[in-house]
Parts: C-alpha cells; sequence; structure tokens
C-alpha cells in the first residue's frame, strides 16, 4: 500500500518569491509553477492569473504579461531563488500540485512520500520563510491508517511556550534517559528552572489538549 501524504502547507514572510510579491498588489487568481533544467542551473518557470474585473489592473516588473482579456491577465516569470519554497520542494522530491497566493500568503498543496520527507520539507522552508503552518494531511490507506496523523495548532502557544517546548525536546530533555536536565534547559534559555517548568507545564498542557481531543 502507498504511504504518501497528501499535504497542504501555508507559508508567509516568503523571500524571494514573485507569486508571494504580486499577491501584495492584486487578486491573484490562479498560479501554475514548472521546474527546469538549462546549462546546468535549475529555475522556475510560473504563470500568474491576475483578476481585475474590479480593479484597475496594476503595473507589474517582476513578469511578462502573455495573455489579457477583460478581466484577467497572465504574467509567466523564471526565477532561480533558492529561497523560493517552488524551488525547494522539487529538492525532495515533491512537485508542486497546487498554490494559492493571497496577501503575501502561500498555499503549497503537494504529496510527500513518507513523514520523514514531510518533516525535511517544513524544516527546509523555515529557512526561507517567516512562518510554516501544515493546514492539512491526508495520509494513503483507509480511515484506519489516517487517524495516526495529527495536525497541532501551533498557534495556541505563546511564542515563549513554543520555544520552550522546541528546546526542551532538542535538548533531549523528554528522552530516556533524558539528555539534558531542567536547569540545563532553563540556562540555554537564560529563565530560571522554575520557570522554565511553569512554562513547560502549560505548553505541555495545551498539546495533550488537542492530542487527546479525538
Amino acid at each position: 500500500m502507498a504511504s504518501g501524504v497528501h499535504v497542504q502547507l501555508e507559508v508567509s514572510d516568503v523571500a524571494g518569491c514573485p507569486v508571494a510579491s504580486l499577491s501584495e498588489d492584486c487578486t491573484v487568481e490562479s498560479v501554475q509553477v514548472s521546474r527546469r533544467s538549462l546549462a546546468g542551473t535549475q529555475s522556475v518557470v510560473g504563470e500568474v492569473t491576475i483578476d481585475h474585473a474590479e480593479d484597475a489592473e496594476p503595473e507589474i516588473q517582476s513578469a511578462e504579461k502573455v495573455f489579457d482579456d477583460s478581466s484577467t491577465s497572465v504574467y509567466r516569470y523564471t526565477h532561480e531563488n533558492s529561497a523560493c519554497p517552488c524551488t525547494r520542494l522539487p529538492s525532495h522530491g515533491c512537485p508542486v500540485r497546487e498554490i494559492r497566493a493571497e496577501s503575501e500568503r502561500l498555499v503549497l498543496s503537494f504529496i510527500a512520500s513518507d513523514l520523514e520527507t514531510l518533516r525535511a520539507v517544513v524544516t527546509d522552508l523555515q529557512a526561507c520563510c517567516a512562518d510554516v503552518t501544515v493546514r492539512r494531511l491526508a495520509q494513503s490507506g483507509g480511515p484506519e491508517e489516517r487517524r495516526s496523523l495529527l495536525v497541532v495548532d501551533r498557534n495556541v502557544f505563546t511564542d515563549r511556550q513554543y520555544e520552550v517546548l522546541e528546546t526542551a525536546h532538542e535538548m533531549g530533555y523528554f528522552s530516556s534517559p533524558k539528555g539534558a536536565s531542567a536547569g540545563a534547559v532553563a540556562d540555554e534559555l537564560g529563565i530560571s528552572a522554575a520557570t522554565f517548568v511553569e512554562h513547560l507545564s502549560v505548553a505541555q498542557t495545551k498539546l495533550l489538549d488537542q492530542i487527546l481531543s479525538e
């Protein structure tokens, strides 16, 4: 049975992505992208359909207009910016299936071969995007298999709570045997051990509330 995971991610503050830049000033109706190799380099070719039925068509310098009618215009662009999600996803063997853009945010749909690949994609995108949020996951197989996947809403945590949880995990606080003591993690965070325990307790409660809510 196939083990693929159908993923929908939302990313914001994307550095160097033409589609994200275009969506700041106009309504992007649809986006199509493909990747090509040319003279030893990898580049992305994309077409963006802009809806200007109600508003005046904006001036766009970052792409070339290839078609227009009374309500829409189609722009084509090519770029090799490695910070763009459209460039990074294929490097993990995950072609972009669908992409939407709105107010400098991108919603990307793709299929990862397994959960390890998904984790690698998220880690990679976090290096070029201010925020990466998993909006939807669907795993190959029947309902019983899909129940093993869980989306956790990161927004329920404060920045400090998430930092405490993440640092504790990275330092091996939850490992057996422990890779770090409460005092060591607290020192890394620059807070007291008591404050660390307090933040961690609240963060763990919020995490368990989501895991055990079903």
